[in-house]
């Protein structure tokens, strides 16, 4: 867990503080968008983060919606 906050602490601090470019932005949303894909499907918080970190993980920055969130479900269902 406290990994996952590291990472994405990283993420977001460059977003909040307006770093150039639209990939960060893209990897926070799709994280976001994943982690809540798998809270509405009755995942814990804690739970989909730590599946979505670890499908971001294997699948690499710039990963589809679709693939990380199959990659995280997975990961969240062993």
């Amino acid at each position: 867990a406290e990994r996952i906050v590291r990472e994405l602490k990283d993420k977001v601090g460059g977003v909040a503080i307006g770093i150039a470019g639209s990939a960060p932005v893209a990897a926070v949303g799709v994280t976001a968008d994943a982690v809540s894909a798998l809270t509405g499907l009755g995942f814990k918080p804690a739970e989909a983060s730590a599946a979505v970190a670890s499908a971001e993980a294997e699948l690499g920055d710039g990963a589809a919606l679709d693939s990380l969130i199959r990659v995280a479900l997975k990961k969240a269902a062993r």
